[in-house]
């Protein structure tokens, strides 16, 4: 006789969250909810759901838990307020299954404080989840699970996180609890360069007086396309289209990751680049904004000018400013690349993921390029330098040509421009990864 559907506490409500419980209760699973904003739990209560008036209320009556709020900060109180908190009411032997993107480290806090509580009975799993508002609603996002595996590979939890993901994406992370934030940690390493890279290039383009929506498709097309590029460019080109994903997560994302490498006296030069970018918006109040908005950054006093130069004939001598053309853009986005994947994967032997495992996550996740693709194999090989890879002279030429007249672009705007406090941290930023591009030259 199989056991019946165990009711699921599923805390917060948010735009990817609402849209994971409200999958799951689509799919016959019993969903309580909690956020602490009101609006969120009436919503699903209208859709056949429960709701609570504290995470404890609604612990009592469940087997499981879904814990999916913002951060770290939201979790703690959710779980261990000493009057409101979900693990004092949560039943013997209940699952906790965390799915918010959190540090490493936070998960083995957690699994500790449960110990010290006495609440070692309660089953943890560590399954961060990516993919967006829109796959979270129709169940098909990419999930890292890790933990002991009883409690991983239980029936329940299973067909739980086999009803939210993309069957080809759900992965079970070995190496015990925090694997899958690991895994996750990696993963956003390609994807928070990346997001800044793509402001960086479609920055360039426009300030250079090219046709953005030429560039966009060219680089598309070639080497230097990569997932985000295709998927946050077009915001840029048409901010009409609304907001993908906030400044404020993929900057959290990435000061997880620079928090985990400090920990581990790892340096990630790229991935420092990229936090001072995201950091810089929201010193600018752009915090809440679509990520693309970070372009704002390389273009001051002109934000729109990537949307008013799609279709337009390049200007200046020779087709554009400064003698930049869509070959150096590209050439910029192969270096970032390979750096990124240098420093990436490197990181990830240092946590102890399998290099393989990470592959596939990466190709079918936002943080696949054609780069990662091409050169996965060959800087395996070469201890994820690019000693070994074929065309490796042809491919140092080209960045530091294109370093070169992309850094003598750079300062000469920044020497002919008066700029304010944001705008000027956002060209130091741009320079500094001219810089850290041109020096792939160096690695080996």
């Amino acid at each position: 006789m199989s056991n019946p559907i165990p009711t699921l506490l599923f805390a917060g409500l948010g735009a990817m969250g609402y849209g994971m419980a409200s999958h799951l209760l689509r799919s016959g699973f019993p969903i309580i909810g909690y956020d602490i904003y009101q609006p969120s739990m009436l919503k699903l209560v209208s859709e056949g759901g429960g709701s609570a008036n504290t995470p404890r209320e609604a612990a009592k009556d469940v087997d499981m838990m879904i814990v999916m709020v913002a951060n770290h900060l939201q979790a703690t109180p959710l779980l261990f307020d000493p009057t409101t908190g979900a693990v004092a009411g949560l039943k013997n032997s209940a699952t906790v299954i965390i799915c918010s993107t959190v540090a490493p480290a936070y998960i083995k806090h957690l699994e500790s404080h449960l110990h010290e509580l006495g609440r070692s009975d309660i089953r943890l799993i560590d399954a961060p989840v990516s993919g967006g508002a829109a796959r979270a609603a129709n169940g098909s996002l990419s999930i890292f699970s890790s933990g002991d595996d009883k409690a991983l590979f239980a029936p329940h939890v299973q067909s739980i996180l086999a009803s939210l993901s993309d069957g080809r994406k759900l992965y079970h992370v070995p190496g015990g609890l925090g694997g899958g934030s690991r895994a996750k940690l990696i993963h956003q390493i390609f994807a928070g360069v990346n997001i800044g890279m793509a402001s960086e290039a479609m920055g360039l383009a426009a300030a250079a007086g090219l046709d953005t929506g030429r560039v966009f498709g060219e680089v598309c097309r070639g080497e230097g396309a990569s997932w985000i590029f295709g998927n946050r460019v077009p915001f840029m080109l048409d901010p009409g289209r609304g907001r993908y994903s906030a400044v404020t997560i993929i900057a959290k994302d990435v000061g997880i990751i620079t928090a985990t490498a400090g920990e581990e006296r790892f340096p990630l030069p790229m991935v420092g680049v990229a936090e001072q970018l995201y950091k810089s918006a929201i010193s600018a109040g752009w915090g809440g904004e679509d990520d693309c908005v970070v372009v704002r950054l390389f273009l001051p006093g002109r934000p729109d000018l990537v949307r008013e130069r799609a279709g337009k004939a390049e200007v200046g001598d020779g087709g554009a400013r400064g003698g930049i053309c869509a070959g150096d853009i590209e050439d910029l986005m192969v270096g970032v690349h390979l750096a990124t994947m240098s420093e990436a994967m490197a990181f990830c032997e240092v946590l102890g993921i399998d290099a393989d495992l990470m592959h596939d996550i990466v190709s079918n996740a936002a943080g696949a390029s054609k780069v990662f693709e091409q050169y996965f194999g060959q800087m395996k090989k070469g201890g994820w330098g690019l000693k070994g890879v074929e065309g490796v002279e042809e491919i140092r030429n080209r960045l530091v040509s294109a370093a070169f007249s992309i850094g003598r672009f750079y300062g000469d705007q920044a020497n002919g421009m008066c700029v304010d406090e944001h705008s000027s941290k956002g060209w130091g930023a741009a320079i500094s990864a001219v810089s850290l591009v041109g020096s792939v030259a160096g690695i080996s």
